[in-house]
């Protein structure tokens, strides 16, 4: 997984991605947070793959991919 994987959410609004990627009960967005994250995936040794995304003016600004051991 790659960040180039994900470039087609930058401009979309949170109901956009809410449709497209879903909001489970495991990866809980507060709807108004600047930031979003969801776990999707784990590496080989058990660290988790988060996507992070960064909201400005309502819409997707920045992507980022994360691996760490800690929750989202």
């Amino acid at each position: 997984m790659t960040k180039e994987n994900y470039n087609h959410l930058m401009g979309k609004t949170r109901r956009e991605i809410m449709r497209e990627v879903g909001d489970s009960f495991n990866n809980f967005n507060y709807f108004k947070s600047k930031t979003w994250t969801y776990e999707i995936g784990k590496t080989w040794i058990g660290k988790k793959i988060i996507l992070s995304l960064t909201f400005t003016d309502e819409k997707v600004s920045e992507i980022i991919l994360l691996k760490s051991f800690r929750k989202c």
